[in-house]
């Protein structure tokens, strides 16, 4: 596998399911093909948790496995292994769901006048709130200011830029000489 498309498996893996799912994928790509009680021996992960990740690798079209019938013991024995055929059109869908989501906290930091008393972990207030509250923090009664939240827009920005260029959406700006 391209050392580009192994390291976004990987990435996905984690996103998905952690340092198991990295694990059973590594083994599984050894393998080429394996049962999940062969796949808990190998990476020494709970046979439960194995099959929790497959069936969610499964569903993300990563994963297929088929099914053989054992003729003395009538058990069925699933043979997984990997399938990333899929693995572009699954991570564009994923960057398109976090594009989506960047440009609507983008909307929601412009479109709202924050306030915050300056304590971190207290929350930032729209107008509304705060008019509610007297312009008063809820949780210690300090003076709200006025959030400058410039640093967290042009942030948002950037990464929604960043996610057009890499999905092809926007070309990447030239540079100046």
């Amino acid at each position: 596998m391209a050392k580009r498309k192994n390291k976004e498996l990987m990435e996905l893996a984690m996103d998905l399911g952690g340092e198991e799912a990295v694990e059973v994928i590594k083994a599984l790509e050894k393998k080429k093909e394996a049962t999940d009680e062969e796949l808990a021996e190998v990476t020494e992960i709970r046979v439960n948790t194995v099959r929790k990740v497959l069936y969610l690798l499964y569903d993300q079209g990563l994963a297929e496995f088929k099914r053989i019938r054992d003729k003395e013991t009538g058990w069925y024995y699933y043979y997984w292994h990997l399938d990333t055929k899929r693995l572009p059109e699954i991570l564009r869908s994923k960057k398109m769901t976090e594009l989506k989501k960047l440009k609507e906290m983008l909307e929601e930091e412009t479109s709202e006048i924050y306030y915050w008393c300056g304590t971190p972990g207290h929350p930032k207030l729209t107008f509304d709130e705060a008019m509610e509250y007297e312009f008063q923090c809820p949780i210690c009664g300090g003076m709200l200011m006025q959030y400058d939240n410039t640093q967290i827009v042009e942030e948002l920005k950037q990464r929604i830029e960043a996610l057009e260029i890499d999905l092809g959406l926007k070309k990447k700006p030239r540079k100046r000489k």
